[in-house]
């Protein structure tokens, strides 16, 4: 492509466009509050690629975030007849129907800090790296609750023994230590569907062992002996 592309300021200012919401966790609209478009065309002319940066502001929470847009005269949109493919980058990364794990700022701080980890891995779609972070979450909690063994398979059943979660519960976590074995050590990518029933497992983990009590503080409290 040439180094001569036209750039244009603020054309959509005021537009709007449907995306993710990262704090809405669903497709919202989004308004256009600053966009930089650049469009540039092959030496010969004969392939033209457009991309623009955009400021947008959710129209339901008020979230600021960014997004790019981009497009190529060759890639056709398989879903709509006669349109070209648009390509959407969203950072911060996000997912619908998956909000941050509520109260995460009661967990210990060096668990805090490998989910949120984990869990950016996972919304900017990084297979390898959310697998490993699954795996360094479960040891984590492993390490911080006292659970003994010389591996985590022992550790794992560990928690089982110190009354922090089932039998059935720690066979689902033996199959996410698998699979983050398999990222760590054979650079295996899960399905996007595997990760995110993967980390529904992981936020369960963390509500059981930590966050539970902390949302039962928050209950009224029985005065008295009410005989019922």
């Amino acid at each position: 492509m040439s180094h001569t592309a036209k750039r244009t300021l603020n054309k959509r200012n005021g537009g709007t466009i449907v995306i993710v919401c990262g704090e809405c966790s669903r497709r919202t609209v989004h308004e256009i509050l600053t966009d930089v478009a650049s469009e540039d065309e092959s030496p010969g002319g004969d392939v033209q690629v457009s991309e623009s940066y955009l400021i947008v502001q959710c129209r339901g929470c008020l979230t600021l975030s960014f997004c790019k847009e981009s497009q190529c005269s060759e890639d056709w949109d398989p879903e709509e007849e006669n349109a070209l493919l648009v390509r959407r980058d969203l950072f911060p990364g996000r997912i619908a129907g998956r909000p941050p794990l509520r109260d995460a700022y009661h967990l210990p701080w060096e668990l805090q800090r490998i989910y949120e980890q984990a869990r950016s891995a996972l919304m900017q779609g990084l297979p390898v790296l959310t697998g490993i972070g699954i795996r360094a979450i479960v040891e984590t909690v492993c390490n911080e609750r006292g659970a003994t063994g010389d591996n985590l398979v022992r550790k794992i059943n560990s928690l089982v023994t110190l009354n922090l979660i089932t039998q059935n519960e720690a066979t689902v976590l033996h199959d996410l230590r698998f699979m983050g074995n398999q990222a760590a050590h054979k650079v295996k990518a899960h399905t996007p569907d595997e990760l995110n029933l993967a980390f529904d497992v992981v936020e369960h983990l963390l509500n059981t062992v930590y966050l539970l009590a902390e949302h039962t503080k928050r209950l009224p409290k029985e005065s008295g002996a009410s005989g019922r």
